[in-house]
């Protein structure tokens, strides 16, 4: 059965012009060749000490009549990587702007035939994105579903989300880019390059992206994750399962196997789950 969930709590950032595949790959860690039409890829934007200030989609379109390379951003950051992506641009040939497109999430795959564009999730034939004018996004003929439906189905994939009160907190190894072919060693310079790969080739990253289990209501992104030492991670994202919810967190990996706890009295424990990628440990 194909499921629909209506995400309007995601901006689509379009940066179009003759310049737009060098300006995005003087910032992003991904090499913006691999971007295409019909399939995203994983992305991030770094400050200059290598903090993600966004991680997500990267893929092309088409952005009023012109070819445009394409960020998916939640909305609660959107303007502010507007605001940076129009600062870095100077004198390049290429424009950055939000876009009035309605984002739609297809779980089962594509089965539709409405206008718009389609573009599977990192490959996933069973999860695509549809882009469409406003008024067209919600005319789709599938069954709908909670915006915690896809969110859930993130987590389980293993796929950060960077937003308002996490954006700055996490090197982009953290949030396991690297692990999904989000980070490009080989391209070149891009804003906080030097400190991403110091962290690939001096060692172990310390700290990781791992998915958990747990009773009751999903942890707020940024809630702090406590172990018996005290606080060992954060919270990324987290969306209600069938029993409770389940969440990514940042931890210290040198804190496994635990046990860890949402709160600091060790009242709500939680359970660590598998990821779909193997997670240095």
């Amino acid at each position: 059965m194909l499921r629909s969930v209506v995400l309007d709590d995601l901006r689509v950032l379009a940066v179009s012009g003759p310049d737009r595949h060098s300006f995005l790959q003087g910032q992003l860690t991904q090499d913006v060749a691999s971007a295409r039409a019909d399939a995203t890829v994983m992305a991030g934007w770094a400050d200059p000490k290598g903090r993600l200030l966004f991680a997500g989609h990267l893929f092309s379109m088409s952005a009023g009549g012109e070819e445009a390379l394409a960020l998916l951003v939640p909305a609660d950051i959107a303007e502010a990587v507007l605001k940076r992506a129009r600062m870095y641009i100077l004198r390049a040939k290429a424009a950055a702007t939000l876009m009035d497109t309605a984002v739609v999430g297809l779980l089962g795959g594509p089965g539709l035939s409405a206008p718009g564009h389609l573009v599977r999730v990192l490959g996933d034939h069973q999860r695509h994105l549809f882009l469409a004018a406003s008024a067209d996004g919600r005319a789709i003929d599938a069954t709908p579903g909670p915006r915690a439906l896809w969110q859930l189905a993130d987590i389980q994939a293993g796929i950060p989300t960077v937003v308002g009160s996490t954006s700055g907190e996490f090197v982009p190894q953290m949030v396991n880019l690297d692990l999904l072919d989000g980070i490009s060693f080989t391209k070149g310079c891009y804003t906080g390059q030097e400190i991403v790969a110091r962290m690939k080739y001096l060692g172990r990253v310390k700290r990781r992206m791992l998915r958990f289990s747990a009773a009751g209501t999903p942890p707020a992104p940024s809630q702090t994750l406590y172990g018996e030492r005290g606080v060992v991670g954060q919270v990324v994202s987290a969306a209600p399962a069938t029993a409770g919810c389940e969440f990514l967190a940042v931890i210290v990996l040198d804190d496994l196997p635990g046990p860890f706890f949402l709160d600091e009295a060790r009242h709500q424990p939680v359970l660590h789950l598998e990821l779909p990628y193997e997670v240095p440990l």
